[in-house]
Parts: structure tokens; C-alpha cells; sequence
């Protein structure tokens, strides 16, 4: 169930996932090389440089030549944590797009001197995870063009829920540049998720990218369905929950249909990973 201040609910098209989905996991398996082969590395080289530079007190030259070379080595370790959260924003998945935009101005900010301000009206609940990372990978690709491309010095990203509207804006300072359309995937994504995406030139000047993403009437569960799902997510079969609840394993297949049917997914785990993102029953 994902909605607004409003109490409204955004509720996505289906589009083909395939090529999407292969892009997002190479990503992962990217990260995660990261992890494994540099960072974890890393990680330990400066735990070691500590415990070097903790005996040598009573060599100063070589204390410093430690504690020069630690001060290099997280340099680089935070550039690649950076990159890693770039390709895999775990954060996006476990707290929500709002945080994670916040995460990703703060990085922008720390390692290009940028100003970045942030709008972000609090949704009460979250967005289905294909918006959720569709915006989250629009906004990279607009800082990215703006800041690093287009010598943008600052930028405001605003996000609320509005007259059936989810509405997403950034806008930037940059300067103009001669790309034909460098956000057409951008587009075509956010179009296939049944949303709209308009960029043009800001109210002053440089450049302005507006998402916007329909919103529908919020998933509402019976008494009954709240406690099917419930259990359900505590991974019991439909007997051992009709057991529970007192009723027949028929009545728990009609319920689940229903449930299926509100949330419009197909299969438990699909309804268990909704209920659970929704925050309906803790994990």
C-alpha cells in the first residue's frame, strides 16, 4: 500500500523488466566485487596501519609516513564505498527514497563542493520499488549531467504528493550543453511505469527534469485479510493458518485471492514482500 500525505496510493504499471533488471543486477555483482575485492582489503590494511603506528612511538618519521599513508587509504575507501552505493543503493531498499536522496546529495556534496537542496515531503508509506529506484536513478543521472558535465553549483530536488499527483522536480544551474537527449532512458522507464517525465529550462535558467507518477486510493484489507497476511508472512502453509484462525483451508484460499487481487500481485512471497515493505507486520 503506497501513499501519499493525501492517504492516496501509487499504484505502477508492469512494464518489461528483463533488460532492467539485468542492468540492475550486474550492478549488484559489481558492488559486491567491490566489497569483497577492495573494500573488505582495505578495511583491513588500515587496521593494520593502526596498530603500526600505535608501536611506533618512538619513531616519529615513520609514524607520520603511516598515518600520510592511512589518511590516502580511506580517502580511497570512501570513494569506493561512494561507487559501491552508487550501483547498489542498499539504503534505497531499506529505508526508502527519501533517505536515499538525502544520502546522495550529501555524497555530491562532500566530493564536488556543491550546494543541494532538498524538498522532500515525507510520504506515510512507501512507493512500489520499480518508482522508488526509477527516481533515485533519475536523479543520479540529472546531478551527474548537471554537476559534473555542466558545471551546475547548485541544485534543488523537490518531491511531493499532490491532486492525485506524486510529483518529483530537480532543477539545476548548469549551463547548456549540445546533448540531443541524454535522458531519453530515463524517459522511456518512467513512461512504461505509467508516469510522465518533462525536462526543459529552469525558471532561471539551467536545466529542470519533472516526474510525475498518477496516484490511486489506498489498499484496503479486511479485518480478516490483515490477519491471513499476518500469518502468512510467519511463512505458515494456508492449513496451519486456517487452523489458527479457526476456519477452513477453502475460506484461506478465498481470502488469499482476494488479498492477491487488492495488492495485484500473484504468489505468497510476492504478497509477503508487499505486506512486509509496507511495514504491515515486521520482518
Amino acid at each position: 500500500m503506497d501513499v501519499d500525505d493525501s492517504g492516496l496510493d501509487i499504484q505502477p504499471q508492469i512494464p518489461q523488466e528483463d533488460a532492467i533488471s539485468a542492468v540492475e543486477a550486474e550492478r549488484r555483482r559489481l558492488a559486491a566485487q567491490l566489497q569483497a575485492s577492495i573494500i573488505e582489503p582495505l578495511n583491513l590494511l588500515l587496521s593494520q596501519a593502526h596498530v603500526y603506528e600505535q608501536t611506533m612511538s618512538q619513531n616519529p618519521q615513520a609514524r607520520m609516513a603511516i598515518s600520510v599513508l592511512s589518511s590516502l587509504a580511506r580517502g580511497v575507501l570512501q570513494q569506493v564505498r561512494d561507487l559501491e552505493a552508487n550501483l547498489h543503493p542498499a539504503l534505497l531498499e531499506t529505508l526508502g527514497l527519501e533517505a536515499a536522496l538525502e544520502t546522495l546529495a550529501s555524497q555530491y556534496m562532500r566530493t564536488h563542493s556543491v550546494q543541494i537542496v532538498l524538498a522532500l515531503v515525507r510520504l506515510s508509506q512507501r512507493l512500489p520499488p520499480p518508482i522508488e529506484l526509477t527516481i533515485f536513478r533519475a536523479a543520479q543521472d540529472v546531478l551527474e549531467q548537471g554537476i559534473i558535465r555542466a558545471r551546475a553549483s547548485h541544485v534543488v530536488i523537490r518531491m511531493e504528493g499532490r491532486d492525485d499527483w506524486l510529483t518529483c522536480s530537480l532543477a539545476d544551474n548548469s549551463l547548456p550543453l549540445n546533448v540531443p537527449d541524454s535522458f531519453v532512458h530515463i524517459r522511456q522507464r518512467i513512461e512504461s511505469l505509467g508516469g510522465l517525465c518533462e525536462t526543459r529550462t529552469g525558471e532561471r535558467g539551467g536545466f529542470e527534469m519533472v516526474i510525475r507518477f498518477p496516484l490511486k486510493p489506498p489498499v484496503e484489507l479486511t479485518i480478516r485479510e490483515q490477519e491471513v497476511i499476518q500469518l502468512l508472512v510467519q511463512g505458515l502453509s494456508n492449513k496451519q493458518i486456517a487452523g489458527m484462525l479457526q476456519v477452513s483451508a477453502r475460506t484461506i484460499n478465498f481470502h488469499l485471492d482476494n488479498i492477491y487481487s487488492k495488492l495485484g500481485v500473484s504468489t505468497r512471497t510476492e504478497a509477503a514482500i508487499y505486506a512486509l515493505r509496507q511495514g504491515w507486520v515486521a520482518g
